[in-house]
């Protein structure tokens, strides 16, 4: 395939594909990861460890657009696991959790921000969540998280303020 084929637009900067390729070993290989760029010899992307791939169309067999991973059901998580996410991370309230993928697939994507850039708020990383207190832009925090991997999002806070934003996004309050 030199390019996509013409009925098929080249995916956008930000957008998460999962593709088909052949490798430089000649063997056939997988990538997913986030496009950096694309034109009409190729694209780049980002992978979930940083590593930047360049790709040339002629080695690429299939390419498709995919969301941002799922992840476990947030609001089936252990409650002493989330406890205890959130004295590392050093907040209190009650808890509010949402999957990264339910917050950003129906948004438009962004062009990925450099590899290690720290996260728009105060966030403590943790496997598959992110656990944070009240945050300015917590959609800006699940673009950031999907890019570190993560699936889902708590955030602990007594603000009434922040509490309906975060109900208005889609979070949902455990008990």
């Amino acid at each position: 395939m030199a390019r996509p084929h013409p009925d098929q637009r080249p995916p956008h900067p930000g957008e998460r594909v999962s593709l088909r390729r052949v490798r430089p070993d000649g063997e056939p290989g997988d990538l997913v990861g986030f496009v950096l760029a694309a034109d009409a010899d190729g694209l780049r992307l980002r992978d979930r460890r940083g590593t930047v791939h360049e790709v040339a169309w002629a080695d690429v067999r299939a390419l498709r657009t995919v969301g941002v991973a799922r992840g476990r059901d947030p609001r089936r998580a252990p409650r002493e696991e989330l406890d205890r996410l959130a004295d590392a991370a050093g907040v209190a309230g009650p808890a509010f959790v949402a999957r990264v993928s339910e917050l950003l697939d129906p948004r438009s994507p962004t062009v990925p921000d450099a590899w290690g850039e720290s996260p728009p708020c105060p966030a403590v990383l943790a496997g598959e969540w992110v656990t944070t207190g009240d945050c300015h832009d917590l959609i800006a925090l699940a673009r950031w998280a999907t890019r570190q991997d993560a699936r889902s999002i708590q955030v602990r806070t007594d603000d009434p303020a922040a509490i309906a934003e975060l109900l208005r996004l889609g979070f949902t309050e455990l008990p």
